[in-house]
């Protein structure tokens, strides 16, 4: 059976393949290695042409009145009547390896913006999740739930949730082609959910060393976003990646459009919290189901000095007393599948911190199984990924998934992906 997943990559393919034939001519630079090279893909996120409103960028508490009916359910509070001015050079491409709008060069080399909408003039000064055909507001409202079980996952009688003290997100407005079009977003996008939280920006650039997979450090050159905008944007990247879908960051003077799709498989690691503890020799069994040459780390041994120490620290202390485990680590080498794959470590210990989805469905203590990815040349997180790396990955993901629907089979727990969402043995044996 053709998942939906694999229906998206096969689209996204033909989409590339047809836009690169296409505008082969004017972007096939002395660099240019072709569709099927080896090479990070450059194809770009979507983020090409430009368009300025909310000029001063600023936070704005919303008011809560009720919208117009007439109009997209968006949160009131500012003036987005008036058409954007339109830059007059385009945006470059931004490297996340994922496809773009399909349409390069729009806002220069002599291609005219597509004119504005009602639609598009509301919308531009707020961030946008967008949603395709194959994804209800509903999906979005059950993952927000997932990290913030306190609030109910519905909305009140205006279309809009409440999210924090300053953030709100509202049901939003179908898109148009002619709003996809005006608002510079890729051609799937087929609802715009809009988020209206305050414009909160680190006072300095990001440093040149800093990267992430995300590309958040190219759409934020003069300030990455801090505080409440960071929440709000952590949030809704993360369930951007899970449903495969992207986010249109509002419009600021000096920034083109910037639509950031998510890389969906780039968080591997998985979380499993029970109240029931392991032993090595039990969970090693079960690890060892997929990878038969899993072992455990050796513990550290005390030396004299240490247990002296202990010793006049407690004096109740007995040296002679077996070592009782407060956690351990089974490690699992993925040198089979690639040079550069590095090992999986599975690390139990007890949770320091529960995620408030767990904490919401039980209050015993937690033990933690934390089944983590490290490659060798610590470049999971880094953006323009090649296809050689992505394949690794892929691979590294099934035995993850594999090994962690055992693992949450066995502890009897709950498992939560990287990106904290819930997730069943079910969907990690899927």
């Amino acid at each position: 059976m053709i998942t939906r997943r694999e229906l998206r990559l096969q689209r996204e393919a033909a989409e590339r393949a047809a836009r690169e034939q296409a505008d082969g001519a004017r972007y096939a630079g002395p660099h240019y290695a072709g569709p099927d090279s080896d090479v990070p893909d450059r194809t770009g996120t979507g983020a090409v042409g430009s368009g300025i409103a909310d000029p001063d960028g600023a936070g704005i508490p919303a008011d809560h009145g009720v919208a117009d009916p007439g109009r997209p359910s968006i949160p009131a509070g500012r003036d987005h009547t008036q058409p954007p001015d339109v830059s007059d050079s385009a945006a470059s491409r931004r490297r996340t390896g994922m496809p773009s709008t399909g349409r390069p060069g729009y806002g220069a080399r002599g291609g005219s913006a597509p004119a504005e909408t009602a639609t598009s003039a509301d919308l531009r000064g707020f961030h946008l999740l967008l949603l395709d055909d194959e994804v209800e507001v509903s999906d979005v409202l059950a993952l927000i739930h997932n990290k913030l079980p306190d609030l109910q996952p519905r909305l009140d009688e205006h279309g809009q949730m409440r999210l924090s003290r300053h953030s709100r997100l509202s049901i939003g407005v179908d898109l148009e082609p002619a709003d996809v079009a005006a608002l510079d977003v890729p051609d799937w996008a087929r609802h715009a959910v809009v988020i209206d939280c305050p414009r909160d920006r680190q006072p300095t650039p990001p440093p040149d060393w800093h990267a992430d997979a995300d590309g958040l450090h190219e759409a934020f050159p003069a300030g990455m976003p801090d505080r409440e905008e960071e929440r709000m944007l952590s949030l809704f990247l993360s369930i951007a990646s899970r449903l495969h879908t992207g986010l249109r960051l509002a419009d600021e003077v000096d920034l083109p459009t910037r639509v950031i799709i998510p890389d969906p498989d780039a968080k591997v690691d998985l979380y499993l919290y029970s109240p029931y503890w392991l032993e090595p020799a039990v969970a090693l069994e079960f690890v060892r189901r997929h990878a038969p040459h899993a072992f455990q780390q050796a513990l550290p041994t005390p030396d004299e000095d240490v247990l002296a120490q202990a010793s006049i620290d407690d004096p109740l202390f007995d040296p002679s007393a077996p070592v009782v485990l407060d956690g351990y680590a089974l490690l699992v080498p993925l040198g089979d599948i690639a040079e550069s794959a590095g090992s999986l470590e599975i690390r139990v210990m007890e949770a320091e911190w529960v995620p408030p989805i767990i904490a919401a469905h039980s209050d015993a203590p937690q033990i933690e199984y934390h089944v983590h990815w490290m490659d060798t040349e610590s470049r999971r997180y880094r953006p323009d990924q090649s296809r050689r790396f992505r394949r690794m990955r892929g691979e590294v993901a099934r035995l993850t998934d594999a090994i962690g629907a055992e693992l949450l089979v066995g502890c009897d727990g709950i498992g939560l992906d990287e990106n904290g969402f819930l997730v069943t043995s079910r969907q990690l044996r899927e």
